[in-house]
This record gives structure tokens, sequence and C-alpha cells, in this order.
């Protein structure tokens, strides 16, 4: 991989962590606000709850969350077949990080990253690094 290459798999390796934060700051934020009408609408539920899912459904909220969505399972899919194509010492360190992927996802990719994908060498130059035999196809 080029080093370009590697810095754009950076920068979208943290995309997901990124689009996370954006979701709970604005969640808190919209927490904040009902908590603001409510002692103006006190005992109105009905007031409460259109609030709540106004503010639940609004743009920002679900365009970050399908961002992160969307970027995680995108770079999932990406870092599984990278797994599977790079040639490691053994095949139990290929099932153990498609299951950290599967079940602790962000954090594992950028562990990954920082492991696995930038130690490689770039194409065309001789010599491999730490438990990679380059790649199989």
């Amino acid at each position: 991989m080029t080093k370009s290459g590697k810095i754009i798999l950076g920068i979208l390796t943290f995309l997901p962590l990124v689009f996370g934060m954006c979701c709970l700051v604005y969640y808190l934020l919209m927490i904040k606000d009902i908590m603001l009408v409510m002692p103006v609408n006190r005992g109105d539920q009905q007031a409460f709850m259109r609030s709540y899912m106004s503010h639940i459904f609004s743009g920002p909220l679900m365009i970050s969350m399908v961002l992160t969505v969307l970027t995680h399972l995108g770079l999932m899919i990406y870092y599984i077949v990278h797994v599977v194509s790079l040639r490691l010492r053994s095949e139990g360190e290929k099932v153990m990080w498609i299951l950290l992927f599967i079940f602790i996802g962000t954090i594992s990719y950028i562990i990954y990253f920082f492991m696995k994908v930038v130690p490689l060498p770039a194409p065309g130059t001789a010599g491999n690094s730490g438990d990679e035999q380059g790649y199989s196809g």
C-alpha cells in the first residue's frame, strides 16, 4: 500500500469514532434542550414526547448516525478482507483479528491499522516487517 493510501485509510479508520462522538454530543445537547422545555410543559406528556421525537428524528442526528454505521460497516469489510489476504504466521491470529473486528469494532480497527497496516512495506521495496510476510494475492 502506498503512503498516500495509508494516510487515507488512517483518516477513514478514525471516522466512525468522530461520527460517533458527533452523535453523542448532539444527543446530549438535545437532552439539555428538552430539560429546559420541561418546566414550561409541566404535566403535559404529549408536548414532552413531541419535543423528544422531533429532536430524535432531526436531520443532523440521523445523518451522523447513518454515516457512523456506513463507515463502520465499510471498514469492517475492508479490514476483514485485508486480514484474510495478509499472510500471517498463524491462522489463529487471523481468526483473532476477525473476531475483534466483529465484536469490538472501531477500537480494533485503529489498533490493527497501527500494528499491521502502517508497518507494511511500500510496493516495490524490499524487506518485510514484523509478522507480515507480504500479501498472498
